[in-house]
């Protein structure tokens, strides 16, 4: 297990087993990463992902490409958001 899904382990993935390209822990850090950088929308994360994916590799893998902005927006709605900032206040 990778360092990020150890991080977000605390965070239940509610998307559909083996429909997915991407891991929960990926799409959380590259959404989280531009949201730092006063990003807001889901069409920015889409793009941070895509120009600077392949910089930040340190930090996460993306095999399939950028999570499309859909990606993005179903998976932050759909994720607790609880969970999420327990995560993020350790």
């Amino acid at each position: 297990m990778d360092i990020l899904q150890t991080y977000f382990s605390g965070i239940a993935d509610p998307r559909v087993e083996g429909r997915c390209l991407h891991k929960l822990s990926d799409i959380l850090m590259t959404g989280i990463c531009p949201y730092l950088s006063c990003v807001v929308d889901y069409q920015d994360m889409h793009l941070f992902a895509k120009e600077r994916g392949s910089q930040l590799q340190v930090l996460f893998q993306l095999p399939h490409g950028a999570p499309s902005t859909d990606t993005f927006e179903r998976v932050f709605k759909l994720v607790n958001s609880k969970s999420l900032q327990q995560c993020l206040a350790h």
